[in-house]
């Protein structure tokens, strides 16, 4: 049971600005949020103030994304430095 992965328009493409290396971190966290969406090896925790999104620790990057578990699919809504994310 795979999930697919959808992003945000904002959040590809400061993904696509993002240096290689840091590039590659992400999208191998990504990939291992495919196969659980609440992977035990990564940093998740919920978004305080809604019950639907999470946030997802890369470095000093963080992911928030939405589980939708009936249809299988992962959104990522927003990525950014830590300091940027949460405004």
């Amino acid at each position: 049971m795979t999930y697919s992965i959808e992003f945000y328009k904002n959040a590809l493409k400061y993904l696509q600005k993002l240096d290689k290396p840091t590039r590659t971190r992400i999208t191998h966290s990504l990939q291992l949020l495919c196969d659980h969406p609440f992977h035990p090896e990564l940093d998740i925790k919920r978004m305080k103030g809604t019950s639907e999104e999470y946030r997802l620790r890369v470095g000093s990057y963080r992911i928030v994304y939405a589980v939708e578990d009936y249809r299988l699919l992962i959104q990522v809504i927003k990525i950014g430095s830590r300091g940027d994310i949460y405004k």
